[in-house]
């Protein structure tokens, strides 16, 4: 039997767990926040949220306006999205696979949503407590790997740093605008954003390195001292900004083979 398909967040993982899946044949709900902060949005479905529908390397998003709606679109087979950060939809659904790519240790509701079968992405989840398994995120020979009892990795790999690219981070609260577009190419000391903080101030967003824009959040999201906002990718290769990265497809890989393992009662 196949299941519907609920994945929680459609983020750049998200995305490609449900761009897997939906390709594979498996019907799918991603359940998003109604105003994310992904930053990669060339792929990433959650930009569904603002314009009603994201186009990621052929697969098209569409967000519904309800849950009626929603049950419509994914009975005909069809990614959608439906805003749900908190999932009170989810028991409205048939019964389904959850798939959290949120982080776990701010997701107080991991244990109580129903499914018959749940995966976990990174540390934050523990296999046979929160979920029944879980995927390894952090970049190295384990990434990838379907974990059954315990969790995955804690700390962050220097390599994983590396790969991730350069984020570039708030350094005050208040409102952020850029006239950029993802796919830029900047020089080192260049204005990439401006944040409009609550004293009248505006404080430029400066990239330190020669880069090409990977990604930034939408105009007029207000953020907190700290936060990502944007992203310069050093390797400067504009095409790469709307493919699927190869960790995020390795991640949707094993996602997939979890969920065949355990619809064939092949799991450990």
């Amino acid at each position: 039997m196949r299941h519907l398909i609920i994945v929680r967040g459609g983020g750049e993982l998200g995305t490609a767990v449900a761009h897997r899946l939906h390709r594979s044949g498996y019907k799918v709900l991603i359940l998003e926040k109604s105003r994310p902060s992904a930053l990669r949005r060339e792929l990433s479905f959650s930009d569904a949220a603002y314009e009603g529908e994201k186009t990621v390397e052929r697969v098209t998003c569409v967000c519904a306006e309800n849950l009626k709606t929603a049950l419509s679109l994914t009975a005909s087979g069809k990614v959608t999205m439906l805003v749900d950060p908190t999932g009170r939809y989810v028991r409205k659904f048939p019964p389904h696979i959850l798939v959290n790519t949120l982080d776990g240790r701010e997701d107080e509701s991991r244990r109580e949503l129903p499914a018959v079968f749940r995966i976990g992405l990174g540390a934050g989840y523990c296999a046979m407590e929160d979920v029944n398994c879980v995927i390894e995120t952090m970049r190295g020979y384990g990434l990838g790997r379907i974990i059954y009892n315990g969790r995955c990795q804690i700390r962050q790999t220097t390599e994983d740093a590396i790969a991730d690219g350069g984020f570039l981070r708030a350094s005050t609260d208040g409102m952020f605008k850029s006239p950029h577009t993802i796919s830029h190419i900047f020089r080192a000391g260049d204005t990439v954003a401006e944040i409009f903080n609550d004293w009248g101030q505006t404080v430029p967003v400066v990239t330190p390195v020669d880069g090409v824009l990977r990604g930034i959040i939408h105009d007029n999201y207000r953020v907190t001292a700290g936060m990502a906002v944007a992203e310069i990718d050093s390797r400067i290769e504009p095409a790469n900004c709307c493919l699927i990265s190869d960790k995020a497809r390795c991640i949707a890989g094993s996602v997939l083979e979890a969920v065949m393992a355990f619809e064939t009662g092949r799991q450990p």
